[in-house]
């Protein structure tokens, strides 16, 4: 047994109510991450980044887009479309021309 690995053990074992096999089983689940088996333990869900990367330009365009996008979205919460009167409009359009 490494060093590391040593240390990784006792480093679970007093921050963890495990004791050495558990511990040494919950370091194996996790290849060895410590901070990893902590976290289990104190209920911190693991997120692993899968973030994609994008361009700057790319983050740029997204960020107008939701901008754009919440701000019709109030717009058109505030300002209900009147099924009738669009329809009463468009026949008098249409009768006009």
């Amino acid at each position: 047994m490494s060093e590391e690995y040593a240390n990784s053990l006792s480093f679970v074992m007093t921050q963890t109510n495990y004791d050495y096999e558990t511990a040494k089983t919950k370091l194996l689940l996790h290849n060895g991450n410590h901070i990893n088996v902590v976290k289990e333990y104190m209920g911190i869900p693991i997120h692993k980044k899968n973030q994609k990367i994008c361009s700057i330009n790319q983050e740029i365009y997204k960020q107008l887009r939701q901008e754009l996008d919440n701000s019709m979205r109030v717009y058109n919460d505030a300002h209900p479309i009147n099924a009738e009167d669009v329809i009463d409009k468009f026949g008098q359009y249409k009768h006009n021309s």
